[in-house]
């Protein structure tokens, strides 16, 4: 459908009335930018604006205001100047106030479910920073201590002082001390309304390079009348954040998690929309290290905490006690070990006995375990023993080793496997099996060996004929010699490969002769018998 210009369009004459709505709206941005330059109170903007609009006969709602005033103030504050190509870009470090957890001079988010810890933890780290410790629950704490002003609006002054005088922020007579200069709690609040944010950003512009604690971000907008769930719900956290930064201000916000937290990011675990820990330059994760059970007291008050966002990523595991927070650790080491535990208990049947055998074979004395062996002890067809291990190293709870060598009696290679973690010396050590096996630590203790001379019958110094394969021996485990062995390769002493009895493709190697392996003492087809020791329990 082929269309053509009216008379007026094709004439270039615009209409009067055209010409009239433009000027109307042209005043009406002169007077956006007036009032901008004449009143600080933003309500009062808006209202001013609205009723020259009446006056003039062109009414605005309130939404249409404020986007005219929006205009108006871009107009008025111009464009920055953007680093262009050929100049250099900024290449300092992240600055961080306390490593891994807190960077300096900009945004930081603290998410976490109530009573957890979150404002002691905060306070903590203040207090160590302003006496002088290098580091705080294991991170290092930068520079000198700066001024601290903390918006305590979620929580009563009594409940504040408790926690400044455990920490020693306040004077013997209970006044306020310490590098915290102002604090505002329940009884009088200081909400993030443009006026609150405004006094805040002075308060920087005064204070170049403070801390500023916000506790907690649902508190001090509650007059708002905010909606977690929409995208605007960051707006108030956005507009402080910029009045703190060109002051290289500090901020540490403390949020709330959702209900159904039970692990993951902060990003997922924030309560309402994610645009809030999104406008963060760093997110930090705070929650129980184990959840109770449903209607059960929480027993395990170890906690997580977990870091996310522009900068690296640290883990955590803390406790709170009467004195202070103490330091268990490196949180991922921890975390690692229980989620492989929970896999383990949830192991079922087959799965479960086989992984039982290859941890009990290592915990007895680091023995890799062949799929062939498993074949055998559990009587499985060897598709169903592969897929059997298949599943488990998918879980994460055992790992590949290297391969079997073929026995004297020739064979397919087949597959080693061990616990995941296998390789550290303390892997699997629970509480079942702390002791370390005494093959274990005579290996660790024993200086490096010198070689052993035979004399001219071709029998070593200490006594004995050389072994020869298929010699029955004996495996030094536990502190007991247990025989089911026979000689594979005894071509260097200091290093016999010995085959299970029946199991050839089985084997163990680097064994000293004498030490850890000697010839049978009896019948190699069945093992001495051990009687318990009655004094261990």
């Amino acid at each position: 459908m082929v269309t053509t210009p009216n008379a007026s369009n094709s004439s270039g004459i615009v209409p009067e009335s055209l010409k009239d709505h433009k000027e109307l709206l042209s005043k009406l941005d002169q007077y956006a930018s007036t009032v901008l330059c004449n009143e600080e109170d933003p309500l009062k903007r808006s209202q001013l604006l609205r009723l020259y609009a009446d006056e003039v006969g062109f009414p605005l709602n309130e939404r249409t205001a404020a986007i005219v005033l929006s205009r108006a103030a871009g107009a008025i504050n111009g464009v920055a100047e953007p680093r262009r190509r050929g100049q250099k870009l900024d290449t300092a470090p992240v600055p961080w106030a306390w490593e891994g957890v807190i960077m300096s001079g900009t945004f930081n988010l603290l998410v976490a479910p109530p009573k957890v810890g979150k404002s002691a933890l905060m306070v903590g780290m203040i207090s160590a920073w302003h006496h002088g410790e290098e580091s705080y629950l294991g991170q290092r704490l930068h520079g000198v201590c700066p001024k601290v002003y903390i918006v305590g609006t979620d929580q009563p002054e009594s409940d504040w002082f408790t926690l400044f005088k455990r920490e020693g922020l306040v004077t013997s007579d209970g006044e306020l001390g310490g590098p915290v200069e102002m604090l505002w709690h329940t009884g009088a609040p200081l909400h993030l309304t443009d006026e609150g944010i405004t006094h805040l950003g002075e308060i920087a512009a005064e204070n170049p390079g403070s801390l500023f604690l916000l506790d907690s971000y649902h508190a001090c907008c509650a007059v708002l009348g905010l909606e977690e769930a929409a995208s605007s719900f960051d707006g108030p956290a956005r507009k402080l954040a910029e009045a703190l930064a060109p002051h290289k201000a500090t901020l540490a916000m403390i949020h709330h998690t959702n209900k159904s937290v039970s692990g993951g990011n902060a990003t997922q675990a924030s309560r309402g929309s994610n645009a809030l820990p999104a406008a963060a330059s760093l997110t930090i994760l705070m929650n129980w290290f184990k959840q109770p059970a449903e209607g059960q007291t929480q027993n395990d008050h170890r906690v997580v905490v977990k870091t996310q966002g522009r900068a690296k990523g640290t883990t955590l595991l803390i406790e709170l006690q009467d004195d202070g927070w103490i330091h268990h650790g490196d949180g991922e080491s921890v975390l690692a070990a229980e989620a492989m535990q929970e896999a383990a208990d949830e192991l079922q049947g087959r799965q479960a006995d086989v992984f039982d055998y290859i941890k009990d074979r290592w915990i007895l004395g680091e023995f890799t375990v062949a799929g062939t062996e498993l074949s055998s002890h559990f009587n499985l067809e060897r598709n169903k023993t592969s897929r059997c291990l298949r599943s488990l190293v998918r879980k994460g709870l055992i790992e590949e080793a290297g391969m079997t060598e073929a026995g004297p009696m020739g064979g397919r290679p087949s597959p080693l496997y061990r616990p995941v973690g296998g390789s550290s010396s303390e892997a699997w050590q629970t509480s079942q099996t702390s002791q370390a096996s005494r093959v274990c630590m005579e290996r660790s203790s024993l200086p490096p060996l010198t070689a052993l001379p035979s004399n001219d019958r071709g029998c070593s110094e200490s006594g004995g004929l050389t072994p020869t394969p298929g010699t029955p021996v004996e495996l030094h485990r536990n502190g007991d010699w247990n025989n089911g062995w026979v000689v594979s390769d005894a071509s260097d002493l200091h290093a016999v490969r010995v085959a299970k009895l029946g199991s050839p493709n089985v084997t163990v190697g680097q064994l000293r002769w004498e030490l850890d392996v000697r010839p049978c003492q009896s019948s190699p087809f069945k093992a001495d018998p051990v009687e318990p020791d009655p004094f261990d329990f």
